[in-house]
This record gives structure tokens, C-alpha cells and sequence, in this order.
């Protein structure tokens, strides 16, 4: 019996990008059929690369794959690839939507995540998440061709890269502990080591809570200076996105102790919310 290979590279994908309570898990069941598959690469892509520094690998394994990483994305279209995601890139036409510049940035935003060292202070922070944050939206941004203005990027890149540090909190919190700023710790005076301790869960859900209106300010002022392309099918998808990140962002707030302890889902609610959002954008 023959197997669709396309189907084989997509369904890895599914298993890489849609994660259970996951924002794309979520924003993927208003996607249309022929939107689905390049993003569903794209989204796989970026998981499969970004997750590399967070392995419990030593270093030089990381820095290995990535290379190969780099060495793959630069192939060109004909060659043979020795990984799913990048078929289906191909397949989905996604690839061809993609500069050699913007992947290669990819790569290099994992590397740099590699022993990163602790942000000093909330400038600091922002900077950083601002330059991750940013590949991620010029990525989806690339595939439908549209563009926002620098200052709404880099308050949308820092937005979503908080965002995404703060998700990965209840799965993976010795490891973000040590990103969170210095000044931020100081302020409760408490270490990051402190931090992995039961006895300190008050100090650590108050230094969430803080991060998620950080996020929610930065989201706000991105926002409030948006300039694209709004009919464009993609950039929908990006902008419910961003608002289901700033709904659950607002729950985080309201019971963060909850988030921290069993991470959150989406229901109905937010299905009713996602459907009038996408309504109202036409």
C-alpha cells in the first residue's frame, strides 16, 4: 500500500507545531484549508528550531544541529532533505515565500538563546524578546506578503516573546528562571534558584503576574500603531493570534497561581470570542 508522502511531512508537522492548549492549536481551526498547510510548516519550522536551546543537551549538540539546521534551509530546491518540516515547506509553496535572510535569523536567534545570560533590567528584556518576537511575526508576515511599521514591530515582537516565555513557565520554569531580568528578582529580593522552590510560589506568581501586564502594555502600544495590509487572509490569522495571546495573557493575570500550577486551556468562550473577532475584521 503507498503512503501520500505529503501527508507523512504534514502530519509530522501537526505532532510539532499544535501542541494541547496551545495557541496555534487553537488559532488553527480558523484557518481555511489551503492557508492551513503553509503555516502548519512554518509553525512546525520554528518549533523545531527554537525548542533546540531549551534541550537537555550539551551545548556543542545544540550548536550541531543548528548548523545542520542553518545547512538544510539553504538547500536548494531540488536537493534531497533528510527532514519532513523542510518538505513540506516546499510542498506548501511556503519556502518560496521565505528569504534566505529571514531563516538564516531563525537559526541565529536560537543561538543566541544558547547560555543567554540574564536580562539586567525591563530595557534589557524588552530588547531581547523584541528581536525574537520579531522573526516570528516577519515569518508569517513573509508568507502573505505584508509589513508593519518598526515601532508596532518591535512592541509585537517583545508582546509575543514574553508571551512565549511566560507559556513555557508550568513545563519548564528552571530554565526560564534564569532569563527573567535581575532587577525583577532584586526587586523581590529573591534569586532564581529561590524561585524552583514550593516556598517561594507567592514570589513567583507575583513576578508572573508583573511579566503578563508587561506583556499586555507592550501588546497595547503595538497595537495602537498598527499599519499593514489588513484584508490580507494571513495577517487575520497573525492578528487573532495576538489576541487570543493578550486573552490569555489577561487569565494568567487573574489566576496566575492556577496557570503556574496546571497551565491553561481554551474553551468555548474563546471559541465565541475568536469567532466575533474574525467577524469583525471582515
Amino acid at each position: 500500500m503507498m503512503v501520500d508522502s505529503s501527508s507523512v511531512e504534514f502530519d509530522h508537522c501537526r505532532d510539532l507545531a499544535i501542541t494541547p492548549g496551545g495557541v496555534f492549536e487553537f488559532t488553527s481551526r480558523f484557518l481555511q484549508a489551503d492557508e492551513l498547510e503553509p503555516l502548519l510548516a512554518l509553525y512546525a519550522l520554528r518549533q523545531a528550531v527554537s525548542s533546540i536551546p531549551y534541550a537537555s543537551t550539551d551545548d556543542p549538540v545544540k550548536w550541531t544541529k543548528l548548523k545542520w539546521w542553518g545547512e538544510e534551509l539553504m538547500a536548494p530546491p531540488d536537493a534531497v532533505s533528510r527532514h519532513p518540516v523542510l518538505r513540506a515547506l516546499w510542498q506548501s509553496g511556503a519556502r518560496t515565500r521565505l528569504g534566505d535572510t529571514l531563516l538564516l535569523r531563525l537559526v541565529g536567534d536560537a543561538l543566541s538563546e544558547i547560555d543567554a545570560a540574564p536580562a539586567g533590567n525591563e530595557s534589557d528584556l524588552f530588547e531581547r524578546q523584541a528581536a525574537l518576537g520579531a522573526t516570528d511575526i516577519l515569518l508569517e508576515l513573509a508568507l502573505e506578503d505584508a509589513e508593519v511599521a518598526t515601532q508596532s514591530l518591535d512592541f509585537l515582537g517583545a508582546a509575543t516573546g514574553l508571551f512565549h516565555l511566560i507559556s513555557r513557565f508550568p513545563a519548564n520554569f528552571i530554565s526560564e528562571a534564569n532569563r527573567l531580568p535581575l532587577s525583577l528578582l532584586a526587586k523581590h529580593n529573591i534569586s532564581a534558584e529561590q524561585l524552583h522552590q514550593k516556598s517561594h510560589s507567592d514570589e513567583l506568581a507575583q513576578i508572573t503576574q508583573q511579566l503578563a501586564e508587561l506583556a499586555l502594555d507592550w501588546y497595547a502600544k503595538g497595537l495602537s500603531g498598527l499599519e499593514t495590509n489588513l484584508s490580507a487572509p494571513g495577517f487575520k490569522h497573525l492578528q487573532l493570534r495576538w489576541a487570543m495571546e493578550q486573552r490569555r495573557l489577561g487569565v494568567i493575570r487573574k489566576d496566575t497561581h492556577g496557570f503556574l500550577e496546571a497551565g491553561k486551556n481554551f474553551g468555548p468562550a474563546d471559541a465565541w470570542f475568536a469567532w466575533r473577532f474574525l467577524r469583525r475584521l471582515g
